[in-house]
């Protein structure tokens, strides 16, 4: 098995434990922790909760990943298509703003793509999102 983190998933589950042990032999410090130990039992603390409620799963394997932080939003990371690059339907939105950037509608560009206009809006306002990020 090429990734088995990727599939134990120690992070879900009874596998909570490998990853608490790691954290210890790692020493790490209290704010780059994913769990913590609250009376015995696992907590996920924010920074892992916040990622894996962004995940979809598919018999325990993660398939996807949401990047956008709205729970609306359908663009998504799926390592199967488009490399993994940030799609809605399998069209990357870094190429729908191009489309929009070099002078087409929104109208235009979700039509070539097939999309309805509200997932051409998702697309912006994820790369305008990504963009804003990036730039602080």
């Amino acid at each position: 098995m090429a990734h088995p983190l990727a599939y134990a998933t120690p992070w879900v589950g009874e596998g909570r434990r490998l990853l608490i042990r790691f954290q210890e032999l790692c020493e790490l410090r209290g704010e780059l922790r994913l769990i913590a130990l609250v009376d015995d039992q696992p907590l996920l603390l924010p920074p892992a909760d916040s990622f894996v409620k962004r995940v979809e799963w598919d018999d325990d394997r993660p398939v996807a990943w949401r990047p956008h932080a709205d729970d609306a939003s359908p663009v998504r990371c799926r390592p199967d298509r488009r490399f993994g690059r940030p799609a809605i339907a399998g069209i990357s939105t870094s190429a729908i703003v191009e489309h929009l950037d070099g002078g087409e509608t929104e109208s235009e560009v979700a039509e070539q793509f097939d999309l309805a206009l509200e997932n051409i809006r998702w697309a912006v306002a994820y790369e305008t999102s990504r963009a804003a990020e990036h730039a602080a």
